[in-house]
């Protein structure tokens, strides 16, 4: 009777494992969304970003996100990036990663077009942390090291300690072997973000994009885990992907995307 009652459970569990696979073999047949260049240049020495004349839908028959986009963030600053949903900010992040492709226009980095450039050599110089940044069921130290897997416990404990949330680790009873559980269930929604910060930070990427890292956390949680990332990303570019300010963010400059264009911020 015992064996007899487990099959339900064994045969939803089947399912979703097949499910499973399925979705992992078609991911593994479906073409990189953006090629790689036949000839690839050099990366240069520097992490200066500039865009210009960007021109972008995500496809033919839908209307354009971007119609001419300029904008330039040197090596160190700090650029808020606002506007509503569906304004491009999102799209701006997946161009920059070259996750998409623009029909005009180019990216530079460090004076060098990045579709010139493989992907490796460009996401290795930036690195995106976006509200869902997922953690997998795995222990801490696995979730951090997909980020560099030669990290040392050292570096480990270092990224966290930045992110503020080295000590709540170190008071749990396996430190950074202690598992996540699937999606960082173990964690509460503040300390799962703070956890994704820190594997962000052990990334050598000299720009970081911050895509509303916040978004969905409480008030107080909101506030506290933006204050960190102000000290946290403390040398590097940032661009952070908001629909509004708290305060607390000190951007060097604040741009507003409307009509497809970057226009400053008024007020």
């Amino acid at each position: 009777a015992e064996s007899l009652a487990a099959l339900p459970r064994a045969g939803t569990a089947l399912a979703a494992a097949g499910a499973g696979a399925r979705r992992l073999f078609e991911a593994a047949d479906t073409p990189a969304p953006v090629a790689e260049p036949t000839t690839s240049a050099q990366p240069a020495a520097g992490h200066a970003l500039k865009v210009e004349g960007l021109h972008f839908a995500w496809a033919e028959d839908r209307d354009p996100v971007f119609t001419g986009l300029d904008l330039d963030l040197p090596e160190g600053g700090r650029l808020a990036l606002l506007g509503p949903s569906g304004a491009g900010k999102s799209s701006l992040a997946a161009l920059l990663l070259k996750l998409a492709a623009p029909s005009q226009g180019r990216i530079l980095l460090g004076g060098v077009d990045i579709a010139t450039l493989p992907h490796d050599a460009v996401r290795a110089r930036i690195a995106c942390l976006t509200q869902d940044a997922p953690l997998f069921a795995d222990s801490i130290a696995a979730n951090l090291r997909l980020a560099k897997p030669d990290a040392t416990e050292a570096e480990l404990w270092r990224a966290l300690d930045r992110a503020g949330i080295g000590e709540t680790i170190r008071a749990l009873p396996e430190g950074l072997e202690t598992g996540c559980g699937e999606g960082g269930a173990r964690f509460s929604g503040g300390q799962g973000r703070r956890l994704a910060l820190a594997r962000v930070l052990l990334s050598p990427a000299r720009i970081l994009i911050l895509d509303e890292p916040a978004a969905g956390l409480d008030p107080s949680a909101e506030r506290a885990f933006l204050e960190t990332l102000e000290s946290a990303t403390e040398g590097r570019s940032v661009i952070l992907i908001a629909h509004r300010l708290l305060g607390m963010e000190r951007p060097t400059r604040i741009l507003r995307l409307v009509g497809g264009r970057a226009m400053p911020a008024m007020g």
